[in-house]
């Protein structure tokens, strides 16, 4: 293992430092700890990642194994966007954005339901727009299990976002 040239980890950390805390603050809800993930994520890939052909797959790829172990040690997985409600929405409509909030509300739940590597294919597939074969690098499968997990999840996702009654059921009893 080579040692990592300067030019290349400031490039990396350009290119894909934003990315990189988004994937974390999604999967662990708390910034300050997605802020702690992506600096342990850049450090692991100063110190180990000269050899990676393709360094953002690399990135992600440890930034969610940091954050999967981070969240089993609270003995929960879930997802949280990091950002706010979307601008379109008027805010004088107050009823609106209670129907905005509770739909939201109900999607991130269905999303924290979804078994791993489901959610976080959704995370990164649907939200972080990434590829299907940017994905299969990032977790280390096939672009065929990406395209198969995902159509799970979606389907699993459209189930519970149909029927409110049963999505409560399901995603408290797992």
């Amino acid at each position: 293992m080579g040692k990592l040239p300067q030019q290349k980890f400031r490039l990396a950390v350009d290119r894909h430092y934003k990315l990189v805390y988004q994937v974390a603050a999604g999967m662990l809800g708390d910034a300050a700890e997605a802020q702690d993930v992506t600096q342990e994520t850049f450090t692991q890939y100063w110190q180990h990642g000269a050899d990676a052909e393709h360094t953002k797959a690399w990135l992600i790829r440890v930034a969610r194994n940091r954050c999967l172990d981070r969240l089993r040690r609270r003995h929960r997985i879930e997802y949280r966007e990091p950002e706010a409600l979307p601008e379109a929405v008027n805010s004088h409509d107050s009823l609106a954005v209670a129907e905005l909030d509770e739909l939201t509300e109900r999607l991130r739940c269905a999303v924290d339901s979804l078994p791993e590597p489901q959610r976080s294919i959704v995370l990164l597939f649907s939200l972080q727009g990434m590829s299907g074969k940017d994905c299969a690098e990032t977790l280390g499968i096939s672009v065929n299990q990406v395209k198969v997990y995902l159509h799970r999840a979606r389907a699993r996702l459209r189930t519970l976002m149909e029927l409110p009654a049963l999505a409560e059921k399901e995603i408290k009893h797992g």
